[in-house]
């Protein structure tokens, strides 16, 4: 039988790998699994394909009679179909919920940043590594599948583009010129340009314009 792995979550204390098991070009099934590292989540993944697969023998019957009746199994990650947990029997791998909201984080195109101000908004949560109850795990991805990419995206698009303007009137009001306003920029958030910045960002760096401009107003 020959593995293929594959990496879908990694944090500096927990990773999640799937496997999927082929015989030439027969998939025999698939397997997730969690560990502290790569490694450990590998073979982790590949002892609970074998289980399930309950591989006794490389000949053809064994073979056969395990793609009839046991292998079941989607490559797709589960996803959670509701919210209802029953917090007396939490699962103790949640690799299959972590790989879907890595799968959300990447559909939605969001930084780290993104993701943090929204755990903080939404679950008050400053880093989703910190989440230790299932329940919040399920309602965080649960949130995360409802927010739409088109809606968004314009609504964030018209924010991002009103702000931009306001800083420009505060640029002219306070004379600066482009080399200021870069100086001003890399020393405050690190970035040469206000493109670098998301909508967070540019919100403090319209607030702090403003500030600079009424202490010049006001002497």
């Amino acid at each position: 039988m020959r593995i293929e792995s594959k990496l879908c979550h990694l944090t500096t204390d927990k990773a999640v790998v799937q496997v999927n098991g082929w015989l030439d070009d027969k998939n025999l099934g698939s397997a997730l699994a969690e560990g502290p590292t790569v490694e450990v989540a590998e073979d982790k993944a590949i002892a609970r394909l074998n289980k399930r697969l309950k591989i006794l023998a490389n000949d053809e019957k064994t073979i056969r009679s395990i793609n009839e009746d046991i292998i079941k199994t989607p490559v797709n990650v589960d996803l959670p179909k509701n919210e209802k947990i029953n917090t007396n029997h939490e699962p103790s791998d949640w690799s299959n919920e972590l790989a879907a909201i890595d799968l959300e984080i990447d559909r939605l195109k969001w930084s780290r940043d993104d993701e943090i101000n929204f755990l903080v908004k939404s679950l008050g949560y400053k880093n989703r590594n910190k989440i230790t109850k299932y329940n919040d795990i399920v309602k965080y991805l649960s949130l995360l599948k409802e927010i739409d990419i088109p809606t968004q995206n314009k609504e964030d698009k018209g924010t991002i583009n009103t702000l931009i303007e306001e800083s420009d009137k505060i640029l002219r009001d306070l004379s600066w010129d482009h080399t200021h306003g870069r100086e001003y920029l890399q020393k405050e958030f690190n970035v040469s340009t206000r493109k670098e910045l998301n909508q967070e960002q540019l919100m403090s760096f319209v607030e702090k314009l403003k500030s600079i401009r009424n202490q010049y107003q006001a002497s």
